[in-house]
């Protein structure tokens, strides 16, 4: 299956799904009622994020951009990554008065895979902030957030920043993610993590930086059809789910799901534990992208 055809799937039914493994179909919608329920506590000094991403050169036909504290895009500003394609984009991206501003390149965005380049792209958007495995804090009304941002992605055919796909057997070898800081609040990727809006694509080391990270807050987008949010706590329930979503959980697993989430599903929210909320941004989607989706706001 090529890249382009992989993105621009539409989500499989909820019939296909569950012909295509019952087990993962059950895991995967008890889960996702745990992470209905698992809503972050909201105070005073709550920063709110606009989160944006695989915007394809339609940023003019999108919905309009809610006021925030931060907006973040999370690549494929374009399709060819041409110089008229990132500047018309970032123009877009510039042009809105959130007081913070930042984005990381995509597989599309081919301009920043040339350092002169990007350099000149970069000096001439002073207010806008380019992360490509690298970090910045900002300060929102007294509050320092540490952010970091990758535009890597598994790969599947020739793009630019691709990494070689890899296994289960190697995830506790890899160092592909290893330049994250662990003081990390918010991460950026162009790609998801495995098992969490993903679809069936999503990075097992990714997966497993973010279970030693736990920021609070982890943008991406790149497969379209798993745009969404997910509201995590890090539990042994999660843990189940997903070894059955990686084709190694059986029935006894889903058993500890279900008893593991049963709990929460007769609270409000759960007051305990460490959260990270998961945001695919995408904002295009359907079968060819032509679907324009609105912003994702989230609170931390």
């Amino acid at each position: 299956m090529s890249l382009d055809s992989l993105i621009h799937r539409r989500h499989p039914s909820n019939w296909e799904l569950f012909l295509s493994s019952p087990l993962k179909f059950l895991a995967r919608n008890i889960f996702a009622l745990s992470t209905f329920r698992c809503q972050p506590i909201l105070n005073a000094n709550s920063v709110r994020v606009v989160c944006i991403s695989d915007t394809h050169n339609v940023h003019n036909s999108l919905p309009p951009v809610p006021s925030s504290d931060l907006i973040i895009h999370a690549g494929d500003l374009s399709n060819s990554g041409t110089k008229e394609e990132i500047h018309a984009t970032l123009d877009w991206l510039q042009s809105h008065p959130h007081p913070h501003k930042i984005f990381i390149a995509g597989n599309h965005d081919r301009l920043f895979d040339n350092i002169s380049s990007r350099v000149i792209v970069e000096a001439a958007y002073p207010d806008v902030i380019y992360l490509q495995d690298s970090s910045v804090s900002i300060d929102v009304r007294g509050r320092t957030l540490n952010i970091h941002g990758s535009p890597r992605t598994p790969q599947n055919g020739s793009w630019p920043f691709q990494y070689p796909r890899i296994s289960a057997a190697q995830v506790s070898s890899s160092d592909i993610w290893a330049k994250i800081p662990g003081n990390t609040d918010i991460l950026i990727t162009h790609g998801p993590p495995a098992h969490h809006l993903a679809l069936e694509y999503g990075c097992l080391a990714l997966l497993d930086a973010i279970w030693k990270l736990r920021p609070k807050l982890h943008v991406f987008g790149h497969i379209h059809a798993g745009r969404g949010t997910e509201t995590i706590n890090w539990t042994d329930g999660q843990r189940k789910y997903e070894k059955i979503a990686g084709g190694e959980g059986g029935r006894w697993d889903l058993l500890v799901l279900v008893i593991r989430t049963t709990p929460s599903l007769w609270k409000k929210r759960l007051d305990k534990g460490h959260r990270t909320v998961l945001v695919n941004a995408a904002s295009v989607g359907g079968f060819r992208d032509e679907k324009r989706d609105y912003a994702i706001v989230i609170d931390i």
